[in-house]
């Protein structure tokens, strides 16, 4: 008698997980996850490109706007003398312009894609690691990790 209980309770828990799982594996995908976002092209933080180039324009200045407010916030705490800060100010302002001219030439046609805006963080990054090494700061990598 054991075993033929042992038996139908098998069957039974066998069935009903079939009843329940078959449903919701068939609607587990519809609508959403990750070959749904794949599939419209818009998966992370692909979704945001193509952006328009004034947008992008306006993220750029709002990043340099606050790399130099940062900028500035660690040369007070660092105390530096004010000839220094200059010449570190007016560093950053030229790289600024390099930024901005190549935020502007990668928008010329009206809209910026993932890998025009990857070119510009490339250079802001590059540039801001010069920075650091002609400015003492070396190879130290800041907490930062590689990216």
């Amino acid at each position: 008698m054991s075993t033929f209980r042992s038996i139908l309770r098998s069957l039974v828990l066998a069935s009903t997980f079939a009843l329940v799982a078959a449903p919701a594996v068939a609607f587990a995908g519809e609508g959403h996850g990750k070959d749904a976002a794949k599939e419209e092209g818009k998966h992370g933080k692909d979704k945001h490109f193509p952006i328009a180039a004034e947008k992008f324009q306006k993220h750029v200045e709002k990043r340099i706007e606050k790399a130099r407010t940062k900028l500035e916030t660690h040369m007070k705490e660092k105390n530096l003398a004010a000839d220094k800060r200059a010449e570190i100010l007016k560093a950053f302002e030229a790289g600024a312009v390099e930024v901005r001219a190549l935020a502007k030439r990668v928008g010329e046609d009206g809209t910026v894609t993932k890998d025009e805006a990857a070119q510009v963080r490339v250079l802001a990054r590059s540039l801001k690691q010069k920075a650091h090494e002609k400015h003492g700061h070396g190879d130290k990598k800041h907490g930062k990790k590689d990216r």
